[in-house]
């Protein structure tokens, strides 16, 4: 074989192990591609199963609360401070209105005052 033959062959074969390789390499990312979505799609799902044991632990907090009297006397004790701390910063939200409220009432009165006293001066 003359050195341009062996130089032909030689190019075929890498022109060969190039698209076998290119090929090997689509597939591969293809096939992490796939994984990936399915990752996601078992997130989604875990997520959703933390969605129904969240409304079943209040469906049971709300329903039957003897129960978690019996089997979860901390975390019911957890969830009844939070819900009077929740209750205290509603009471203080109510307050802050009251007192907006007021001080709305009293400048507007005093702005109509005001605007009386200067009609009486025209």
């Amino acid at each position: 074989m003359s050195f341009l033959d062996n130089l032909k062959e030689t190019t075929k074969n890498l022109g060969g192990k190039m698209a076998e390789t290119a090929s090997d390499l689509k597939e591969k990312a293809s096939d992490k591609i796939e994984i990936e979505k399915l990752k996601m799609k078992i997130s989604s799902a875990e997520s959703d199963i933390k969605g129904v044991y969240t409304e079943m632990g209040k469906k049971l907090f709300e329903e039957h609360p003897e129960y978690l009297e019996k089997f979860f006397t901390e975390e019911k004790g957890k969830i009844d401070e939070l819900k009077a701390t929740i209750a205290g910063l509603n009471d203080k939200i109510e307050a802050v209105k009251t007192t907006v409220g007021k001080v709305e009432e009293e400048v507007k009165e005093e702005a109509e005052e005001v605007k009386d006293k200067i009609e009486e001066a025209l």
